[in-house]
């Protein structure tokens, strides 16, 4: 899975980073979890507080479009994502406690 980065753009009222990306999965869709741990680590940013809004696949193709917003505070996170955002983009583990 190789991910490259469209476009950075800094949201100072927000507090945030937003993130589109590009990702040209191998053999089949790279999972959510996967995308967003490779993604903080090219950006050198905690995993924790980023959020994949959306990964984007055109029928049979191997690329996907997507976007992602990096907070700097977790408190910042929770306050504006929905919460079925977060609760997707934790591992199945964190989910049940």
């Amino acid at each position: 899975m190789n991910i490259k980065i469209v476009e950075k753009k800094t949201n100072k009222l927000l507090d945030r980073t937003e993130v589109r990306f590009i990702v040209i999965a191998d053999a089949e869709t790279p999972k959510r979890l996967d995308v967003k741990s490779k993604l903080a680590a090219m950006i050198n940013h905690d995993e924790n507080l980023v959020v994949i809004k959306g990964l984007f696949q055109s029928t049979g193709s191997k690329t996907s479009k997507g976007i992602a917003h990096v907070y700097k505070s977790k408190e910042t996170m929770e306050r504006l994502e929905p919460e079925h955002l977060l609760k997707r983009n934790m591992p199945k583990a964190e989910e049940k406690q």
